[in-house]
């Protein structure tokens, strides 16, 4: 359900039906979901939108292949094919500039495209919940990895990202249950896990230089997190120039619901010290 305000919408991005969410006036704000298997913008920022809208023009699109937006998925340039949908939509809405606020998969994909020399987005500031830095494969990845389609294992999901077991009651579950059945949901997201048989296994991916970033980037995570390594957002702090650091606790990767009402005032606080300089 939606908050009162928060609008629903659909934009043609080329040959892609693109879904998001939008709600309230002034300076553009761009939200970047995570990427478990369900997840869309309305899970990420259902307690987010609200808050923000307030205070700035607040859009959520549902990354290309979750939500409600088309289930397409690019093999050859998975990565390059989310940046360039992101550009496009932002040309579809006539958006020159924004700010941006990612948690998880959303976070690490800003910081990746702030820290390229030819930055993609125009980015003016960045707030990560969970985003960037170091992740390691261990047990609790190979979790949100691992998804077997099942309620049981949506629940393990959400107790991998959520501190406080209110977060997988059962109407949780359910919520997300049915959102990762949807036609081409589980597809789609289970496409990265995908090999060709006897095929060499591919080199990770080279990590961004996050000392190549230089906009204003406030970075939170949570102090419970099982998805990184101790220490993490920290290192991370330390790596990009004059970033600032909250750390919340009782958390695991979901600080910006876990602490909704004081993840939106720091964002609030920190976009309003960072305003898009008008020319």
């Amino acid at each position: 359900m939606l908050q009162d305000g928060v609008k629903s919408r659909f934009v043609q991005v080329g040959p892609i039906r693109a879904h998001y969410l939008e709600a309230g006036e002034g300076e553009p704000v761009v939200l970047m979901h995570s990427a478990e298997f369900g997840g869309r913008a309305l899970f990420s920022w259902r307690y987010t939108l609200g808050p923000l809208a307030e205070h700035f023009h607040v859009y959520a699109p549902d990354m290309v292949g979750f939500g409600l937006t088309d289930k397409v998925y690019d093999f050859a340039d998975p990565s390059g094919f989310r940046v360039r949908f992101i550009q496009d939509w932002m040309d579809a809405l006539r958006l020159d500039a924004a700010h941006f606020v990612g948690n998880s998969f959303g976070g690490s994909l800003i910081l990746a495209v702030a820290a390229s020399a030819s930055p993609a987005w125009n980015v003016r500031s960045i707030v990560t919940s969970s985003g960037g830095g170091h992740a390691p494969i261990n047990n609790a990845r190979q979790i949100l990895n691992e998804y077997d389609g099942s309620r049981d294992w949506m629940r393990r999901i959400l107790q991998v990202l959520f501190w406080d077991e209110r977060w997988w009651n059962e109407s949780t579950v359910e919520e997300r249950w049915l959102a990762s059945r949807e036609p081409g949901a589980w597809e789609s997201i289970a496409a990265a896990r995908f090999r060709t048989p006897g095929a060499e296994r591919p080199r990770a991916p080279e990590r961004p230089d996050y000392s190549l970033i230089t906009v204003p980037t406030l970075i939170t995570g949570g102090a419970q997190d099982l998805l990184r390594e101790p220490g993490a957002w920290q290192l991370l702090h330390e790596q990009i120039p004059g970033s600032e650091l909250k750390i919340f606790s009782p958390a695991r990767h979901c600080p910006h619901i876990e602490f909704a009402e004081e993840f939106n005032q720091l964002v609030a606080d920190f976009i309003a010290r960072h305003p898009i300089a008008r020319h």
